[in-house]
């Protein structure tokens, strides 16, 4: 008998016990929680770790390898622990709420909440932020620097003036003759644009429907936007720089020296495009080059003595053809020099510099690798878009199938080969082709 009471009492524990579980069905799974980003610090004392959730605001957590200490900071991600194990650099998301409410919105890309820039000194409680922060950077092996890029400030908005009622019958009998002469020549209506001064009124400027320039051939290039901030700071004491115009920016690998790349600005017409190099030790600025539509794949050496990049300077809105070449920069220089282009001696004929190709420096810094591709035709401005047959063509022969070909079609059109160039002999070699496309160097190339 007492056997049958505690299999009974048992069954029914079990019972009672299983019909109180939560039901697992879609609503538990936004709870469930995994650890995303890990790290530990160099000195081994310090780990940094994040806590996600599949629908939500995640967790940042900082502590000591002993747990005596521990900080939490709602939201953060993208950790970095500094080289010398004193910090720990971060993002911090907005709030995954208002962030979905600003995509419900279909907010423009500028109104959408921004990230925040933080750092944490290992041990301690507060945390630096900055909010409205693009990217951050530090140095791969150096310590002791951090920077970090702003968003766009936000125009203020010009206080409307409301016309008074001659000036608006003025307006209005403009807009009407415009419009006439203009269906006299048999163009398409004026669309209202920028406004223009004339005498002491002020009535709307003139913009054609296809943007058209002055000859009426070509659509206006739109100008490119300016640089934002920069921000240096130095973690250690705290202090901190600003550079304006700034559109990307560099570490050497042992923080020695900052790059930037900055744009022109907008509102003065004699400022240029240009690249700077600072010296972190002594602060020093330098400009190595002014001038020029775009620049790209900084590189620099393993002890940052050397840099390289492409750039294309030259070319008109209008042209067809953009040609890029390829520049170096050593101490000691006042600018960086060309020293690499489609005339260039040892230069494929038919090939030039890639602007998709990758630079960079061997170990010991005598060599340059840069990519070169085909001279691609100029487009043949002749023809009209809407009355040209567009139609895909796949024989059985292909190596890939038709979806594969579409797929890879952005990255075809971008393929480069590898090259170098000896910076003591001042020679350049082709070392890879079509028919020889993947060159694989090795980690530590002397030569």
């Amino acid at each position: 008998m007492s056997r049958s009471l505690i299999a009974f009492f048992l069954l029914f524990t079990f019972y009672f016990s299983f019909s109180q579980k939560k039901p697992l069905d879609h609503t538990v799974y936004d709870n469930w929680q995994s650890i995303g980003e890990r790290m530990i610090s160099n000195d081994g004392k310090w780990v940094v770790y994040t806590i996600n959730v599949q629908e939500g605001d995640n967790q940042l957590v900082i502590q000591s390898s002993d747990a005596k200490y521990k900080k939490t900071v709602p939201r953060g991600y993208s950790a970095v622990i500094s080289e010398d194990s004193r910090f720990a650099i971060f993002k911090i998301k907005p709030f995954y709420k208002e962030t979905r409410e600003a995509r419900i919105k279909k907010k423009k890309p500028d109104d959408m909440p921004k990230d925040s820039f933080a750092v944490v000194e290992l041990g301690k409680d507060s945390v630096y932020k900055v909010p409205k922060v693009k990217t951050f950077k530090t140095p791969e092996k150096g310590f002791g620097w951090a920077a970090y890029h702003l968003e766009k400030k936000p125009e203020p908005d010009k206080p409307k003036q409301p016309a008074n009622d001659a000036s608006k019958k003025t307006i209005d009998s403009l807009k009407r003759t415009i419009d006439s002469l203009l269906v006299i020549v048999n163009l398409p209506p004026a669309k209202m644009g920028k406004k223009k001064n004339i005498g002491d009124e002020e009535i709307e400027g003139l913009t054609n429907e296809n943007n058209l320039d002055a000859e009426g051939d070509d659509p206006a290039t739109p100008a490119t936007s300016d640089g934002t901030d920069l921000v240096l700071r130095n973690l250690i004491t705290g202090e901190e720089k600003t550079f304006p115009l700034v559109s990307e920016y560099y570490f050497d690998k042992y923080g020695k020296k900052l790059l930037l790349e900055t744009t022109k600005n907008s509102k003065d017409s004699l400022s240029k495009a240009s690249v700077l190099l600072i010296d972190l030790g002594n602060m020093q600025k330098k400009t190595i080059s002014t001038g020029g539509n775009d620049f790209k794949n900084f590189s620099f050496s393993e002890d940052g003595s050397q840099l390289a990049f492409v750039a294309e300077r030259n070319a008109k809105p209008k042209e067809l053809q953009k040609f890029y070449k390829l520049w170096y920069y050593k101490d000691g220089m006042d600018t960086a020099s060309m020293i690499a282009d489609k005339n260039s001696v040892g230069m494929k004929i038919g090939m030039t510099v890639s602007e998709f190709g990758t630079t960079s420096f061997s170990k010991s810094g005598k060599r340059l690798f840069f990519g070169t591709a085909p001279i691609q035709p100029p487009r043949d401005t002749t023809l009209v878009d809407f009355e040209t047959a567009k139609l895909d063509i796949w024989n059985y022969k292909d190596d890939y199938l038709q979806t594969v070909q579409l797929n890879r079609l952005q990255r075809d059109l971008q393929e480069n080969f590898l090259a170098v160039y000896d910076i003591n002999e001042n020679t350049i070699k082709q070392l890879g082709s079509k028919e020889l496309p993947t060159v694989i160097q090795t980690n530590h190339l002397l030569a």
